[in-house]
């Protein structure tokens, strides 16, 4: 039996859809998920691989709310020690308001158990930064997703 993809979100046809929009799309995406503008399309790597697919596709899935998007994904650039993406990824977490200070913290105990407590500091201190940061942006943000063009 065949599975129906729109059970997953999937469109199989998005033909309609021109190359120029769906970059647009990913870059809105990347912008309202990392409260940053999107890394310029310059490269098949930020054009192809992060904004229209990660963002434009990825990101973008109904089938998991952001908070979980987002904790899977700490998780795993956490575990994999890059920098900008840790830096990046808390920022964002704290700057929407998907996740609180408070989880941060404690995902940084559980993380630390799992990963190591030399992994952990890098993250806790990250946190503390970003944090700090965020404060002084005045707060956190709520913001509209993007629409969808499919």
């Amino acid at each position: 039996m065949a599975e129906d993809p729109a059970r997953y979100g999937d469109d199989p046809d998005k033909s309609h859809v021109t190359p120029e929009q769906r970059r647009q799309y990913g870059r809105d995406w990347f912008e309202y998920t990392m409260f940053a503008p999107a890394p310029p399309p310059t490269t098949p790597y930020f054009r192809n691989g992060i904004a229209d697919f990660v963002f434009g596709e990825m990101w973008s899935r109904p089938g998991l709310d952001m908070k979980s998007r987002r904790w899977i994904t700490l998780a795993c650039v956490a575990a994999c020690d890059t920098t900008v993406p840790i830096q990046s990824h808390i920022y964002a977490a704290l700057k929407s308001g998907d996740i609180t200070i408070e989880e941060m913290h404690e995902f940084t105990l559980q993380f630390a158990v799992y990963c190591g407590w030399p992994k952990a500091s890098i993250v806790n201190q990250t946190i503390i930064d970003a944090w700090q940061r965020v404060q002084n942006e005045g707060g956190p943000i709520k913001r509209d997703k993007p629409e969808p063009i499919w």
